[in-house]
């Protein structure tokens, strides 16, 4: 059987998600969504999954561009699977929305929480509260696998909130790209290019004495923040102060420069 899944993933926990879902169905070939957006993508086999994580309320502004260029072989059983450190809000139910738009029919949605990574709002966990979250979001891809293997169709929830993330995600995503004017690089910077090569949206460039730029088309996904691995990226004031730097622990920065493919 061939499985293929879509993934979208800034600090690893939708690539983790993925993973452990694809050695579940006995292998499954994962490709990056930031590197197939904009362009016209055929999907096709046994099933195909679409992961992403949750952004202002919704599907991030990669994955809207990714589904508008999306076919799928109507004999593909098509799954759903978002991560978030929080509720999944309508999340799910709205890329169910987006996908029948190009004529896909979902029939699995899915929801893992996971540890948060929105340094600008709050501090991502650590320590044996970190253990404790992705114990049980392993428990939970455990449980999906179940279902995915019985071909189990399951309604996403949060579909009564399916309107407030089209609007708040849709109102949110307008104005996203300029939100980068609050990062910058400190004096620590040693200047290795790893925040240019692993944001998803090429907005990260090394300007002038090799010290990173940010362009005014950010998604908001943090990866340029976490993956700093002197944690000279900053966000305002607000990650100046204490803020953990995070990614999956069971994603390590090689893999994940390797799944970045820039």
């Amino acid at each position: 059987m061939m499985h293929q899944i879509y993934v979208f993933s800034s600090t690893g926990n939708t690539l983790h998600a993925a993973e452990r879902v694809g050695e579940g169905l006995g292998g499954a070939r994962l490709i990056n969504m930031a590197l197939a957006q904009d362009k016209e993508t055929e999907a096709s086999g046994d099933s195909v999954g679409i992961c992403y994580p949750v952004h202002a309320f919704g599907a991030p502004a990669v994955v809207h561009r990714f589904i508008e260029g999306l076919s799928v072989d109507p004999e593909s059983w098509v799954y759903l699977i978002v991560t978030s450190g929080g509720g999944p809000l309508g999340a799910a139910a709205q890329g169910v929305g987006l996908l029948a738009q190009r004529g896909v029919r979902v029939r699995g949605g899915f929801h893992v929480k996971m540890p948060g990574n929105y340094s600008p709002l709050h501090d991502s966990p650590s320590g044996g509260k970190l253990r404790r979250m992705v114990d049980r979001a392993d428990g939970v891809l455990e449980g999906i696998v179940e279902d995915l293997r019985n071909r189990r169709e399951k309604r996403p929830g949060g579909s009564s909130m399916e309107w407030l993330s089209r609007w708040a995600n849709g109102s949110a995503l307008a104005s996203v790209g300029a939100k980068d004017r609050s990062f910058y690089a400190t004096s620590s910077c040693v200047r290795c290019g790893r925040c240019v090569a692993l944001c998803p949206v090429g907005n990260v460039e090394q300007g002038e004495e090799g010290l990173p730029r940010w362009m005014g088309r950010c998604t908001q996904c943090m990866a340029c923040f976490h993956w700093c691995p002197v944690h000279a990226v900053q966000f305002n004031s607000t990650t100046s102060l204490r803020r953990h730097r995070y990614h999956h622990p069971a994603v390590s920065p090689e893999r994940f420069l390797a799944w970045s493919g820039r």
